[in-house]
């Protein structure tokens, strides 16, 4: 009888060699990677395995951010015919150390790689594998453990905790759904777009689908005692689905309650809403693409970017915004110019990344067969670094990788210094949408001011913070003049209020010196069980606090996670990591061949 375990890597991350931009968080790693204390720090779940494991009928345990330590007791004890791992790219050696560990604690087992890091050629991947999956997974492993194909995706439950600030974790959860795979728009750098062939594939069909998903996983948390008030709707581009986003927006209207969603969009699919639409829908954060101006690409098309920009903004609606350097018409002045532009829209977060040629992507294709590639990377291409902060080509219009790596550094402290603590960037969108619609005629659009008046009150501490330790005086000046309209459109602090803001510079303080000693700072292990014996207990809502590691685990959960800490700093000083061994040689296809995807084998 088959039975699967599903894992994602094993932590610890950041190890030596190791991008920081790589790990367990999203925000952390790639967004307010430069706020220090004010960073919001929120661990996600390896969502492609939960989907996995609620959509087999053969027995399944998954595993996000096992220790190598726990990882090997669940081999030890599991006795399973299958190992699936996911990853990505910049995880695989994680990978190699993990199937050595397999082959010696379940040598029975086969071992099935999946995810992004799946694009990586056949020679390198073999010696890790019995199976690479390259296409969407539950079919997949469907045909492959025999079972029943057709039947539709079920969403499992699949919370994640709430974003902590100044070590400050809230209790509530964020449900989470994928409403589709692929994207077509296909940029010439995106991986996710070419995994799939530049093809959409929907997990809901239907508005009305995408709204009863996030009403479920949201009434679950609920019968487990826990508050859920807002969802992360996974969909490359959301609204580019026109029809099935508007049926969204008639079934919000219909249910009458106020939640707050963050989603993914392009400026060409947002266009096609007004942002009264939007806000009824009940987004509070888009993530789009700034790119570059001259990139070129047909999803920035759309309405222009400060009228849009500002019209979202008065309905609280914030945006987390990508940007890209190194397109081969830019130069250090022309990032600049275009950075400027960017930060003249105040959004609430920035990513910014380098453009970067991924294995199976059209640009990989064209750096190969332009020969770009410096000969460093040539010959031994660290695979760890391949993350989007990392330059590995020529580009003909800056002096070296150090020169584009060193701006990408600069733009992230620049953003933090003008525009300050992105805690505070979404107050005083909260704050504006709340002043706009607390009066509106809708009762939904009323309601959602109301909730975010309640997320205006909770900035309270980190406006304290923010008014000692912002890193300019511009960025303290904005967190001063936010206390003043906060105080002047919602209310004096009340004594709780008070309270809290006297001890947010104490906070403040604990979380820099736990980020300077490497403290606290891993997820801890989440375990989930489906079709076995103990699958409630192990799926209940509560549980999701566990990925927050030590902070979030109360006394003994910190106490073993400063343990396992430090142990893992005495192994680093020492040089023993696994993540310190030589890439195979097949390492060099990498940037030597350009191939389309592969089919899964």
């Amino acid at each position: 009888m088959s039975k699967l375990l599903l894992t994602s890597v094993i932590r610890p991350f950041g190890g030596p060699g190791e991008g920081d931009s790589v790990g367990a968080e999203l925000f952390h790693a790639q967004v307010t990677r430069a706020q220090g204390p004010f960073s919001l720090r929120q661990v996600i779940r390896c969502w492609a395995i939960d989907y996995l494991a609620g959509n087999l009928t053969t027995p399944t345990v998954t595993l996000h951010y096992p220790s190598r330590r726990e990882l090997v007791r669940e081999l030890k004890t599991g006795g399973y015919s299958h190992v699936g791992i996911n990853f990505v790219v910049a995880t695989f050696h994680k990978v190699r150390e993990m199937v050595a560990l397999i082959r010696r604690h379940a040598p029975g087992a086969k071992v099935v790689l999946g995810g992004y890091g799946s694009v990586l050629p056949d020679e390198l991947l073999a010696p890790f594998s019995d199976y690479v999956c390259r296409e969407e997974g539950v079919g997949y492993l469907r045909a492959l453990l025999g079972e029943p194909a057709g039947a539709p995706i079920c969403h499992p439950h699949a919370p994640i905790p709430a974003v902590r600030v100044l070590s400050h974790q809230k209790q509530t959860v964020v449900g989470h759904v994928t409403a589709g795979l692929g994207c077509p728009n296909g940029c010439d750098f995106c991986s996710t777009s070419h995994f799939f062939k530049r093809k959409y594939l929907p997990f809901l069909e239907r508005g009305r689908d995408v709204y009863e998903a996030l009403i479920a996983t949201r009434n679950k948390a609920r019968a487990d005692g826990q508050e859920m008030t807002s969802f992360i709707l996974i969909d490359e581009d959301f609204f580019l689905h026109h029809a099935r986003a508007r049926e969204f927006l008639e079934s919000v209207k219909e249910g009458g309650e106020s939640f707050g969603v963050m989603g993914f969009g392009s400026v060409r699919g947002v266009s096609r809403f007004t942002a009264r639409e939007i806000a009824q829908m009940g987004f509070d954060l888009i993530w789009n693409a700034f790119e570059g101006k001259k990139a070129g690409y047909r999803k920035q098309e759309g309405r222009p970017l400060a009228e849009m920009y500002r019209e979202l903004t008065s309905v609280g609606c914030a945006q987390l915004t990508s940007m890209i350097i190194g397109f081969p018409y830019q130069n250090e002045q022309t990032v600049l110019a275009e950075f400027d532009e960017l930060m003249s829209l105040e959004p609430a977060m920035i990513q910014c990344l380098i453009y970067f040629a991924f294995p199976g992507t059209p640009f990989h294709e064209q750096v190969i067969k332009e020969e770009r590639y410096l000969s460093s990377y040539r010959a031994t291409p660290d695979l760890r670094r391949w993350d989007g902060f990392a330059m590995h080509f020529h580009h003909p219009l800056f002096a070296g990788p150090g020169a584009i790596e060193s701006l990408q550094k600069r733009l992230y402290r620049s953003d933090f210094e003008r525009l300050g603590p992105t805690p505070l960037r979404f107050a005083r969108v909260a704050l504006s949408g709340y002043q706009t619609l607390k009066n509106d005629p809708d009762p939904l659009l009323a309601a959602r001011a109301e909730r975010l008046r309640a997320t205006v009150r909770g900035a309270f501490p980190a406006i304290s913070s923010a008014i000692l330790f912002a890193p300019s005086s511009d960025a303290r000046a904005r967190a001063i003049a936010l206390r003043e309209d906060v105080i002047r459109m919602t209310g004096a602090p009340s004594v709780k209020e008070r309270a809290m803001e006297a001890a947010s510079p104490l906070m403040y303080l604990a979380t820099r010196a736990a980020d300077a000693l490497g403290l606290l700072q891993q997820p801890g292990l989440l375990r989930t069980s489906h079709r076995m014996e103990g699958d409630s207990e192990s799926q209940r809502t509560q549980h999701a606090m566990r990925l927050q590691g030590g902070r979030a685990s109360g006394i003994g959960g910190a106490g073993r996670a400063l343990v396992e800490d430090t142990l893992e700093s005495l192994r680093r000083m020492a040089g023993r990591l696994g993540t310190q061994l030589p890439p195979p040689a097949a390492a060099r296809l990498v940037t030597s061949r350009a191939q389309e995807m592969l089919p899964s084998r």
